[in-house]
Order: C-alpha cells, then structure tokens, then sequence
C-alpha cells in the first residue's frame, strides 16, 4: 500500500496548521495529476510554436517589413520564442530517442546539453519579455511627440538593433550566473549497456544551497522579479499611456495626417494593445509561481503544488507565442500582404503591380493632371 503526503503533513508541509496543511494535500493530490496531463502536451505545443514562429520570423524580416523598428522587434521576439522552446525539442527526442537508440544513458554531454538549453529558455524568455515592453515604449512615445524627429527616428530600423542589442547585453549576467545553480554528479547507472562511472544527474549546487538555500531563494526571486514581475507591471501601464495618447492625437489633429497613415498607426497600436493583454495574462503569474517557489523550499508539498503552477503557466506562455502571427494577421494589413507575397512567392503581389502600373501609363496618355483634379485631352 503506497503512503501517501496526505499521511505524512508533519513531512509535506511541515510548519503549516493541520486544517490548512490537509486541504492543501487533498488539493495536492487532485492538482499533480491533473498537471502532469496538461503537461503531456508541452512538446508538441513547443514544436508547433517553432514551426509558427519560424514562418513569422520570416515574414517580419521581408524588405518591405524591415522599414519600422516595431516590425524589427518583434521579428526578434520570434528569435528568442523560438530558442525558448528548444529545450522542448531536446525533451522530445529523448522520449523517442528508443527509436533511434538501443541504449540512450545519461552521459555528461547529455545532461550538460539539456542545462545548457535550460538556460537558452531562461535568457530568451526574459529578452523576449523585455522587447514587448519596450515595442510598447516606442510607440507610445512616437504617438506622445508626433511632432518631434527625435522620438520619429524611435521608429527607424536603426533603432531596434540598439535596443535589441542593450536586452541582450544585460541580460546576459544573471544567464550566466544561473548556470552555477547545477553541478553534474556521477550516478550509480539505471541502464545495463551503460559503462560504469559514465552516468550522470544534475542535482542543485551545494554553492546554491548553502544557508538553507538562501541564494538559491533570493536568486530566483530577483530573477523573476526582474524578469517577469517588473515587466508585467510596466507593460500595461505603458500600453494604457500608448491608447489614452492615440485618442488624443485622433482628437488633436485629424486632418493632419493621412487616412492610410492613420490606419496603419492604429494598427500597430492595436496589435502592442492585445499582445500586451495576452502576454500580462499568462506571464505574470509564471513570475510569481517560479519567483516564489524557492521560499517554498523547506515545505515539500506546497513548493511542488506552487513549482506545478509555474511549469503550467510556462506552458501557457509557449502557447501565447502561437498567437503572435494570428494577431498580425488579424490587425496589420502591411502583414497581410507580406504573408501572401511570400506564400505566393511574389506572385499575386506583382500581378496588381503590373496592372496597377499599365492602367497608369494608359491615364498619362490620355489625361493631364493638374492639382487634385485630372482633366480628359479632347
């Protein structure tokens, strides 16, 4: 008869009152399994989220794209959607690796590997998170100073390779500090074809949890505020600046700027305003689940129930990623017609050039133009 946590709470949730102590085992128990099968379905939702981001990718980074920053930056937090989900591929490929392998053990390069894609996901998240604020920033600030070449030049391409490359840059420290959060121990080997003393486990550092885990706490807890919960805080408070200034200006000077212009404003403003919504909704509790999960350390059951959270919420975001493009699709009619230019491989987008372009020269034959008006030759 297997014993359950529920039988152990002076163990699992030690410090905690029994009546508290209980429901949350009871909750325990209902929530793990459940998670364990959403979570089933973590790979093919990574893999899926490469393959899209990888087409938006492409289509961000076309000619007639790369004219904005904001077109820049997002094709960037493609970029990094795409290298937070390789862990999953690595994942995945282990599951099935039987296919491939009559013996598949956990060698040091096996292990090593899948650190080093942990920490890929952890760098890219937090660039990616990053880049949205600041795509929220820039227009926010374009729209605010309509008039001023200073903040115009925010939405040159130049732009975006500064701002993309100062993420970057200070965002790689806490990475890289984070790699010393593991050390690679041998491990007795579960597998018969593996060669003694070959067999390895990543187990958290004894320089992570000395102190009772201080840093391992404190570490991760900055890392989420840092990367998450500061984030998801300035994010919406920007994006509601960027929406109350679009009214204004809409107000202010109607007639100033074109209705094509105007459009095409709206639209990228629209499409900072719902990425910002989706992205608050499953972002911001991933940083409180993963922040606070270490202060959890000492009490088993709730630091697996608050650690489950976190690995459900990280799922949820893979999954937002997916909806970038629909939502470009959906709101930028700029990308619309880069989709099917590339889809039809400049086909469908000539055709109306050509045309557009002969019907042109048939007007310039037969007509003068003068001012707004154009006048028939008799």
């Amino acid at each position: 008869m297997s014993v359950s946590n529920c039988d152990l709470l002076w163990l699992y949730y030690a410090g905690i009152r029994n009546s508290t102590a209980k429901s949350l085992c009871e909750f325990e128990e209902i929530f793990v399994p459940f998670s364990f099968h959403i979570l089933s379905y973590s790979s093919e939702i990574s893999v899926s989220s490469i393959l899209i981001n990888i087409v938006h990718f492409f289509i961000l980074t076309r000619k007639s794209m790369r004219t904005s920053s904001i077109n820049i930056l997002m094709a960037a937090v493609a970029l990094f959607d795409i290298f937070t989900s390789l862990i999953e591929i690595q994942i995945l490929f282990e599951r099935y690796s039987f296919i491939f392998f009559s013996c598949f053990p956990e060698t040091y390069g096996k292990v090593l590997n899948r650190h080093l894609l942990h920490l890929l996901k952890d760098y890219s998240r937090r660039c990616s998170t990053w880049l949205m604020v600041f795509i929220a920033l820039i227009r926010t600030l374009m729209i605010r100073n309509p008039m001023s070449t200073t903040y115009e030049s925010l939405g040159n391409p130049k732009a975006s390779l500064f701002v993309i490359a100062g993420i970057c840059t200070t965002s790689l420290p806490i990475s890289m500090f984070k790699f010393f959060e593991v050390q690679f121990e041998k491990s007795p080997s579960y597998h018969t074809c593996a060669p003694k003393g070959t067999y390895y486990i990543a187990t958290m550092s004894h320089f992570f949890m000395k102190n009772h885990g201080f840093l391992a706490k404190y570490y991760n807890l900055f890392n989420s505020i840092v990367s998450d919960i500061v984030p998801c805080i300035l994010l919406p408070f920007v994006t509601l600046l960027l929406v109350m200034d679009l009214w204004k200006t809409a107000k202010k000077r109607p007639n100033i700027i074109s209705v094509s212009k105007s459009n095409i404003s709206r639209s990228k403003t629209g499409l900072v305003f719902c990425v910002t919504i989706t992205f608050f909704i499953v972002e911001f509790p991933y940083g409180l689940s993963i922040g606070f999960s270490w202060m959890f350390h000492n009490v088993l059951g709730l630091h697996r129930i608050v650690a489950y959270f976190g690995h459900i919420f990280s799922m949820l975001i893979t999954l937002n990623t997916c909806t970038h493009m629909i939502v470009c699709l959906l709101l930028s009619s700029q990308y619309r017609g880069s989709m099917i230019d590339v889809l039809s491989c400049g086909y469908i987008s000539q055709k109306p050039k050509v045309a557009k372009g002969a019907e042109v020269n048939s007007i310039n034959n037969n007509n003068i133009v003068r001012g707004p008006f154009i006048v028939t030759q008799q």
